[in-house]
């Protein structure tokens, strides 16, 4: 993958798959940013709709702007790795193709950012809606304390807002944070989470209400889109492999004794609010087992 040579600070990745719908929408809005010092580099994972030409379209008339295809699908976490991987400035965002952000977003988090040494990743308030714009719903981030006492980063862990994600990031911190991630979790439900359990622990996530990322669901009032639907078999694999993340992230940590036993006894707390229960699952496997029988015991078609 070609890197996006540049002297901005800040690198914006757009990973992208058939979001010919929404990407025009996507792009003006970053275009219009009051901090205009940034690249954007768009990196199509093999879409076979619009795509392509809108990104082309924008490329050729900002030169803020840059286009990439994959040459097959690659699929989407390593979509999200590879254009992390092609930013060299000092800051880099990413931006999904539905998602929006008042247009101060980046000005607020690099001023906030570059203005708190401690800060790795900056974020602000979040708005979730339905791309209609229904189902409105608003969190600010936590109070400024929660982010540098212990107490603070636990009550965080259970209710921070996974669309941080999208928040401005030391781009070191975000390799840090995501590579190792992608690499040994192999789902794409709950990598947020885990990315993000780094930086919190480290109480190096710093927050502003001065300015806004809207997140936007694929749905309207009244429709649902399909969830991706995983065995039993999957959500048990799916959360070992997640406890096996939370203690490798741990342990690469200069943590004293005292916060390894607190963040360990806190860590079925963690597991709790972040991935399905063990009784949802047992749930899960009732009734696989009920549709086996079911399944089973039906007359043969004559």
């Amino acid at each position: 993958m070609k890197k996006d040579r540049c002297t901005a600070p800040i690198t914006i990745g757009v990973p992208v798959y058939n979001g010919g719908a929404l990407l025009d929408e996507c792009l003006a809005c970053l275009a219009r940013q009051t901090f205009g010092d940034f690249k954007v580099f768009i990196l199509d994972n093999a879409s076979s709709d619009a795509t392509g030409e809108i990104a082309r379209a924008w490329a050729a008339r900002d030169s803020r702007f840059s286009y990439a295809r994959q040459t097959h699908n690659v699929g989407m976490m390593p979509n999200f790795r590879d254009v992390l991987l092609a930013a060299e400035s000092p800051w880099f965002m990413w931006r999904a193709d539905d998602d929006l952000s008042a247009d101060n977003y980046i000005e607020r988090l690099y001023r906030l950012a570059t203005a708190t040494p401690a800060c790795k990743l900056a974020v602000s308030t979040i708005v979730t809606c339905d791309l209609d714009g229904g189902r409105r719903k608003v969190s600010p981030p936590p109070d400024p304390r929660d982010f540098v006492t212990l107490r603070g980063q636990l009550r965080m862990l259970l209710n921070y807002q996974p669309s941080w994600f999208y928040g401005l990031w030391d781009s070191d911190a975000a390799r840090s944070a995501c590579l190792p991630v992608y690499a040994c979790y192999p789902f794409a439900n709950a990598s947020d989470h885990l990315t993000l359990y780094g930086p919190i622990i480290d109480g190096a996530v710093r927050g502003t209400t001065e300015t806004e990322f809207t997140q936007r669901v694929r749905r309207t009032a009244g429709i649902e889109l399909p969830k991706i639907k995983y065995s039993v078999a999957q959500l048990l694999e799916m959360r070992r492999a997640f406890r096996r993340e939370l203690r490798r992230i741990r342990s690469e940590r200069n943590l004293s004794l005292p916060l390894r036993i607190v963040h360990a006894g806190f860590e079925p707390f963690y597991l709790r609010r972040r991935l399905p229960s063990l009784s949802k699952i047992a749930r899960a496997r009732l009734r696989e087992l009920l549709g086996a029988t079911k399944s089973s015991s039906a007359p043969t078609p004559a």
